[in-house]
C-alpha cells in the first residue's frame, strides 16, 4: 500500500545529498562492495563524535548513517568522511550505488568470494551516465550461495552464485532464474536494469523491478534484455550471518557483532575498532540484518572481540531477540514516527522474555515503514501514538488488531504466538 502523502516527504539520504529528520541531518556512507576497513570505521566513529550526534544506524541495505548533524557541522563532517576515501565522485553515483554485498561471502568456504564481482558491478553503476536515472531505492544484490536474497532481504535485481556461474532473478519472480557465465553476468544485470528504465519511463506506476514484474512479466523483461529464465528451486535452508562466532566445524573463520535495533554509539564502535586492531583484523563487512561481520581466523582474538561487544551492550548471540526486530528510529528521531519505537520495542523483548520463537517483528512509527520492504510475522505500525497489529504483512495491509497501547503489545504479541502454537 503507498503510504499516505502526508508522510512523503523524504528521499534515500546520502553522504552529499543527507536528508533532514528530527534530530537533525541524515548522512548516509555507502560501503565498498559492502567492505569497510577498520580504519574507515574509526573515521566513522570519529565522525559522529565530532560533528553528529554520536549515534550511527546500521540500515537495511548494510549503509552507516551518522545521526544528528547539524547545518553547521556537516560540511566538516563531509570533509573528514572524503579524508578517509568514503565520499562518491557525484550525488547522482552515490544515489544509484545501492548494493548489498552477502557477508559471508570470503569467509564461509561452502559460499563463492562475489565482491570482486559486485566491485565491478558499482563501476558500471558510476560510469555509466543511464543508469543515474534509477529510482533512488533500486537495489541490486550478490549472495555468495544459491540463495538469491541476501540475509533473506529481497533486492530489485539479485544475482547469486551457482558455482558454475550466476543466476540472475528479479524481485517479484524469484523462481525464475537466467543462468549466465562469470564473463557475462555484469552485462546481463546492467541490461535488466536499462530495460527497467525502459518500462518505467513508459508507465509512472512503475517505481520498483516488482511492479515492471508484476505489468510485464518476469519472462518478458528477461527477453527484452536479450536473455532466457527458466524455473528453478530457491532453496531457502541456506543460512544467513547472525551473531556470534561464526565457524565450520573446528574453524573459525569470522564474528557476527548485532546492533541493537540497528544502531550504535560511536563510542561502541571505537572499542570495537580498537579491539580488532588489536587482532590485526583489517576489514568488516556489513549485513542488511544490522550486523557487522568481521573475519577472523583465531578462535582466541574472536572470542575477546565477542567479549568486548557484549561488555559493550552490543548484540553476541544468535537466538538474541532483537536480531529478528526491524525497528525504525521513531520519535523524536524522525519527525513523521508518532511513537518511541526503540522504547517500546526493548519493552516488548522484555514482555516476551527476551524470545520471539522465530518469528519476525517489524516496529514502525508511521504507515511509510522505512526499516523493513518485506512482511514480517508481526508488524506494529504506530498511528496518532498507538499501534496497529498486523499479521504477516506491511504496514498498510489490513489490521488484526487496532489501537494497542505501548504496554498492550507484548500481551497481543504473546497470544498471537500461543495461538500459532496450540
Amino acid at each position: 500500500m503507498t503510504a499516505p502523502a502526508h508522510l512523503i516527504k523524504g528521499w534515500c539520504p546520502g553522504a552529499l545529498r543527507p536528508m533532514r529528520s528530527g534530530d537533525g541531518l541524515l548522512v548516509r556512507i555507502k560501503p565498498r562492495a559492502g567492505v569497510f576497513s577498520i580504519s574507515v570505521l574509526a573515521a566513522i566513529a570519529d565522525a559522529a563524535a565530532r560533528f553528529g550526534s554520536g549515534e550511527i544506524d546500521l540500515t537495511n541495505r548494510g549503509n552507516l548513517q551518522l545521526r544528528g548533524v547539524s547545518d553547521d557541522s556537516y560540511d566538516d563532517a563531509i570533509t573528514a568522511l572524503r579524508a578517509a576515501d568514503l565520499i562518491d565522485r557525484s550525488a547522482a553515483v552515490e544515489a544509484v550505488r545501492n548494493v548489498v554485498v552477502d557477508p559471508l561471502s570470503g569467509i564461509d568456504p561452502e559460499r563463492q568470494n562475489v565482491r570482486y564481482v559486485a566491485t565491478r558491478f558499482e563501476d558500471v553503476l558510476a560510469d555509466e551516465p543511464q543508469l543515474w536515472a534509477l529510482p533512488g531505492k533500486f537495489g541490486f544484490s550478490f549472495s555468495g550461495s544459491s540463495q538469491p536474497a541476501v540475509s533473506g532481504r529481497p533486492a530489485d535485481i539479485m544475482i547469486a552464485a551457482t558455482g558454475e556461474g550466476f543466476d540472475i532473478c528479479l524481485d517479484g519472480a524469484v523462481d525464475l532464474r537466467c543462468a549466465v557465465t562469470e564473463g557475462d553476468v555484469i552485462d546481463a544485470v546492467r541490461r535488466l536494469a536499462l530495460v527497467f528504465l525502459e518500462l518505467a519511463a513508459k508507465d509512472p506506476a512503475v517505481r520498483r523491478m516488482k511492479d515492471a514484474v508484476a505489468r510485464s512479466g518476469a519472462v518478458h523483461i528477461f527477453e527484452l534484455a536479450g536473455l532466457q529464465a527458466s524455473s528453478r528451486t530457491v532453496d531457502v535452508s541456506i543460512g544467513s550471518a547472525s551473531a556470534g562466532m561464526i565457524s565450520h566445524g573446528d574453524r573459525v573463520s569470522g564474528v557476527g557483532i548485532g546492533l541493537p535495533f540497528g544502531r550504535i554509539t560511536a563510542d561502541q564502535l571505537v572499542l570495537l575498532c580498537q579491539c580488532a586492531e588489536s587482532a590485526k583484523l583489517k576489514d568488516a563487512f556489513t549485513s542488511p540484518r544490522r550486523i557487522l561481520v568481521f573475519p577472523v581466523a583465531e578462535r582466541a582474538s574472536a572470542e575477546l572481540l565477542l567479549q568486548a561487544a557484549d561488555k559493550a551492550g552490543l548484540i553476541v548471540a544468535p537466538e538474541d531477540a532483537r536480531l529478528q526486530m526491524d525497528v525504525c528510529p521513531g520519535s523524536p528521531g524522525c519527525g513523521n514516527a508518532t511513537t518511541d519505537t526503540r522504547g517500546d520495542a526493548r519493552r516488548l523483548v522484555g514482555a516476551l522474555n527476551g524470545s520471539l520463537s522465530g518469528y519476525s517483528v517489524h516496529i514502525s512509527g508511521c504507515e511509510k515503514g522505512c526499516a523493513r520492504q518485506s512482511a514480517a510475522d508481526f508488524t506494529l505500525m504506530a498511528r496518532a501514538g498507538r499501534y496497529d497489529l498486523i499479521r504477516n504483512g506491511v504496514p498498510g495491509d489490513p489490521t488484526a488488531l487496532a489501537n494497542l497501547g505501548a504496554d498492550d503489545i507484548g500481551n497481543a504479541v504473546s497470544r498471537f504466538i500461543l495461538d500459532s502454537a496450540s
